[in-house]
């Protein structure tokens, strides 16, 4: 009896001893679909990288941001030392593949900058003023990056400043405010939903305050105080904004807070008195009054009865249909989850905002054709009207596709898109699959529409700087005529049923009564102070989005709508009793709603407008030019060879075990400049014992290689059976080499393999003497894994989806004796996990773990404890064939719990039932026995979870034993800090 339980001591305290084959984790695949070969151009402040495609639009990015780092060293008052590398892509479906972030890149992301090495990474897909915008906004952070980071690594990684300061000061100083961005903060200004400047608000809302802040600073300070603040924010212990104000401007936060209320009052809320609610303008359509949602990118159906359009109301870009009479929801078109596609692309929802509508009615009503993102770029979704099922799914050689719209006969699917570094108009046959190009021009054409016949084909296209309206001579593509002109943007045009007029939204300033409104209150604030104390509004700040309609024939344009926020995207059909109807989508109260009216209900008299007389040529058209042209010294281009890593983060952890030891990890993590090389070190000491293990990996295509060298030493302890005393020794040391090779099928699905050499220095459990005995092994290994992963994660985890990962390894007895030239051991394994959603929040997981070793010398699996089967102590349950499942039942209980001292985000329950076996060959083994778990072990239980600072799991579970109809004994706790399966 003291040898079994001697053998079951050494067993239990053993570190597993499975052979170090490449260790993949879960996780869906970010490829690299292209192949680029880059290289660099060395300019005055930069060193541009770009590859073969882009070398025609090197001069344009040069000239953008050589003039982006005068205009800004200029209004810092501040050089940067060293070369800035700018990474950029001809697409943002190309940038998506940047190895210079690991993470998915959502199309939502338009470009970033990273602080250690001030890298800027960026797509240039975009318009030249657009262009300039974005490099000045990224440059700006690399600025802000030097000021208050002051090129320290520490400092980087330890500093927190809110996302307003550095979003909003990106955007003031890229000066890329448009009127969409406008229309959000005017929106939060008129209902009173302006945060205190201690708050730190995030998302899109965080670019739009700290943007207005800045402002405001550099209206009332001026430049040097503007500067004076950011040094100060730099200079305060812990870069407090509380200290840095007081600093600056000698203000407090509430007094700022006062001034800074008072200004965005003046600058914004005479268009409270000027402008109306969408409300006034049509009736809301709504899906729950209980839940707000949003709603937009309508198209009706050509029977004028229904409606599709994008909502959230479940959480997710989906597509539903409305009744367009009642304004209510009738069926959700894409609801619950699939892998068919990502995601669909939704303006303002899943990708910047351009111009046209999402999804469009083919002309007999029985389907609907939108984009969605899938692998590296996006495809057509045709779908059925009423079922909701994938007709077709479309891939294209075009890039960033948008705004599809049907001819009249149905035959062609025209929408905008890039091809080589073009923005225009395709038509998508939809007989033979054919793609044509039918604007090819230097512009940036966008949201194409069809007129009724079938003969014209109008669009928007942007040349210096605004959006303007052409209409195009199908018959004739080269013939085109500018509908409209002026300093404003003229976007998502529409026809009339009757062919007669196109409605259309634009930014043109207007409002009942403007100028009357900003002069009464800057009148009555004048009265009650000095004149001058807070400048005037900026007239710009009204200039929301409305819609109008122009006649083709006579050029009368009107107006429809007159809002605080903004409307768009109009469609116009014949509705009930044969009336012309409208239907828009309108932003108001932080909110995307759809709203439907009559159309003949002008806001006023129409304003007489001169349609052309002839076509324009494109060389009547001009193109933005950047304010400066610099030269481009060929000889300063060359290939990029070779390569240098470069720190890009350190991790370092530290414990101490229930037993007094000392632990710790430290962990490197190395790259190169465009992030396709990486080397990790890890470092780890247990005691007096030291691990390492380094890994490198080339991912500069789809095929991603590399290897790995450890050395993993660790102990147990075992009980001397005579004396009690615990005796500490070394349990085992595995040391190797290992080349790696990882290919991804697709976004869901990979195969990983490894091969190398290792060398084992052990104490093996021999159950035959009941002893366990010394043993010492070098031999080759080679490994396979395949990895599925469709998993869909929300704030909280999975919500549905599954994971599983098949691993085999195989390694020979190389080892001379009886045994020579047999199997050391073979491997094979699987880990499947499965996500069954109930709710939005709601859902039950599975998962499914099974080894099976066999040979001379066959790994052992051990498990117990933690998430695996709970309620039996840590990894108790040990063998060479071994496997546990877990059935859990997972809800939310309360989103935050505010103390005084801690807050607590994301608590969440879980009722579970966990199952697990384990044992070796020679030892007696029986799974069940009269109904009840024999060698067999199960729990169930219930527990909680929750986030705490940094976004740390805490998990708390209360298991009781149960061997099939009874449990056992009370219930046992385990704490543990983690993410679950």
């Amino acid at each position: 009896m003291k040898e079994a339980a001697l053998m079951k001591r050494v067993i239990a305290l053993l570190v597993l001893l499975v052979a170090a084959a490449p260790a993949y984790p879960f996780g869906q695949n970010k490829i690299v679909y292209d192949t680029f070969k880059w290289s660099v151009y060395h300019s005055t402040h930069f060193d541009f990288y770009f590859y073969e495609e882009e070398r025609n639009q090197l001069q344009r990015v040069v000239d953008a941001a050589e003039s982006a780092y005068l205009d800004l060293s200029q209004k810092f008052n501040f050089q940067i030392s060293k070369k800035i590398p700018m990474i950029f892509y001809h697409t943002h479906s190309s940038f998506e593949q940047t190895n210079v972030m690991l993470n998915f890149i959502p199309e939502g992301v338009g470009a970033f900058a990273e602080p250690v090495k001030n890298r800027m990474v960026l797509p240039i897909d975009i318009p030249d003023e657009k262009l300039l915008e974005l490099i000045r906004h990224e440059l700006t952070h690399v600025f802000e990056y030097e000021i208050l980071f002051q090129g320290k690594f520490g400092k980087n990684i330890t500093a927190n400043p809110p996302t307003w300061l550095m979003e909003g000061l990106a955007s003031f100083m890229g000066e890329d405010e448009d009127s969409r961005d406008r229309m959000v903060l005017r929106d939060a200004v008129v209902n009173d939903r302006i945060p205190r400047i201690r708050f730190d608000p995030q998302g899109y809302f965080a670019y739009r305050f700290g943007h207005a802040v800045f402002v405001f600073m550099q209206q009332t300070y001026g430049w040097e105080g503007l500067r004076d603040f950011i040094y100060e924010y730099r200079n305060t212990l812990g870069s407090s904004v509380d200290r840095a104000l007081k600093r600056a401007f000698n203000l407090t936060p509430d007094e700022f807070d006062t001034k800074f209320r008072s200004w965005l009052r003046k600058q914004y809320l005479p268009a409270l008195i000027a402008k109306g609610e969408p409300q006034e303008y049509g009736e809301p359509f709504k899906i729950d009054p209980e839940r707000p949602s949003d709603e937009l990118g309508p198209a009706a159906s050509p029977s004028g009865d229904l409606l599709v359009a994008f909502t959230d109301y479940k959480e997710d870009a989906d597509v539903v249909l409305f009744n367009i009479p009642e304004r209510r929801l009738l069926k959700n078109l894409t609801a619950g989850y699939t892998r068919r596609y990502e995601y669909p692309i939704v303006q303002s929802f899943t990708t910047a905002a351009v111009a046209g509508r999402d999804v469009a009615f083919s002309p007999d009503g029985d389907q609907i054709a939108f984009f969605v993102r899938k692998e590296r770029g996006r495809n057509l979704l045709l779908l059925n009207t009423l079922t909701g099922q994938i007709i077709k799914s479309i891939p294209m050689p075009v890039e960033q596709q948008l705004a599809p719209s049907y001819s009249p006969d149905g035959k062609k699917i025209a929408f905008a898109g890039i091809m080589g570094n073009q923005s225009d108009i395709f038509f998508y046959n939809v007989d033979d699959g054919t793609i044509n190009n039918v604007t090819s021009d230097a512009f940036y054409d966008s949201a194409p529409v069809f007129s009724p016949d079938g003969k014209w084909l109008v669009y928007s296209s942007v040349g210096e700087q605004y959006a303007k309206l052409y209409k195009l001579n199908l018959a004739n593509p080269k013939e085109r005529y500018q509908l409209t002109s002026g300093e404003w943007n003229d976007i998502d045009a529409y026809f009339s049923p009757d062919g007669k007029k196109i409605f259309f939204a634009s930014d043109k300033q207007t409002g009942r009564n403007v100028g009357v409104a900003s002069d009464i209150l800057e009148n009555a604030e004048n009265a009650a102070r000095k004149e001058g104390d807070t400048p005037p509004p900026d007239k710009t700040n009204f200039a929301a989005y409305n819609i109008y309609s122009l006649d083709l024939a006579s050029g009368d344009l009107m107006q429809y709508t007159d809002v605080i926020g903004g409307c768009f995207t109009p469609v116009v059909f014949t509705g009930q009793n044969n009336r012309e109807r409208m239907v828009f989508s309108s932003y108001y109260k932080g909110q995307w709603r759809l709203y439907s009216t009559q159309t003949d209900k002008p806001l006023h008299v129409a304003e007489k407008t001169t349609l052309p007389s002839a076509p324009i040529a494109a060389e009547q058209r001009s193109i933005f030019k950047s304010t400066s042209e610099f030269f481009i010294d060929e000889e300063k281009i060359e290939k990029t060879r070779g390569f240098k890593l470069f720190i890009e983060d350190v991790q370092v952890n530290a414990g101490v075990t229930s037993d007094q030891l000392f632990v710790s990890r430290s962990t490197i993590f190395m790259s190169d400049l465009l992030g396709d090389r990486r080397f990790i070190a890890s470092l780890d000491s247990v005691s007096t014992f030291s691990n390492f293990d380094f890994i490198y990996m080339n991912m500069r295509k789809r095929w991603n290689y590399g290897a790995r060298l450890f050395d993993n030493r660790s102990f147990y302890f075992t009980q001397d059976p005579d004396t009690l005393r615990l005796d500490r020794r070394q349990a085992y040391r595995q040391t190797g080499f290992l080349g790696l090779a990882s290919y991804p099928l697709s976004r869901y699905h990979r195969f990983d393999a490894g091969a190398g050499y290792m060398s084992r220095d052990y104490f093996y459990p021999d159950f035959r003497i009941g002893e366990y005995v010394h043993r010492r092994d070098n031999f080759p290994l080679v490994s396979g894994t395949f990895t599925g992963d469709t998993a869909i994660w929300k704030f909280f985890g999975p919500i549905s989806g599954h994971r599983y990962e098949l691993s085999a390894s195989y390694a020979p007895d190389t080892k001379g004796g009886t045994n020579a030239g047999g199997t050391l051991t073979s491997d094979v394994s699987i880990d499947y996990r499965q996500y069954i959603p109930i709710s939005a929040r709601t859902l039950i997981a599975a998962r499914l773990y099974a080894a099976w070793s066999d040979g001379n010398a066959p790994d052992i699996y051990y498990f117990g404890g933690l998430n695996t089967v709970r309620g039996y102590d840590f990894r108790t349950l040990i063998g060479q064939h071994a496997g546990f499942a877990n059935i859990e039942f997972r809800f939310p209980l309360v989103d935050v719990l505010a103390t005084p001292i801690v807050t607590l985000q994301q608590i969440r329950g879980t009722i579970f039932l966990d199952v697990g076996a384990a044992h070796f060959d020679g030892q007696p083994f029986r799974f069940a026995r009269d109904g009840r778990l024999a060698d067999a072990k199960a729990a169930v239980g219930w527990g909680f979870s929750f986030q705490f600072w940094g976004g740390l799991q805490l998990n708390w579970d209360f298991a009781k034993r149960y061997d099939g109809k009874t449990t056992e004994g009370g219930f046992r706790t385990s704490f543990w800090i983690g993410e679950t399966f």
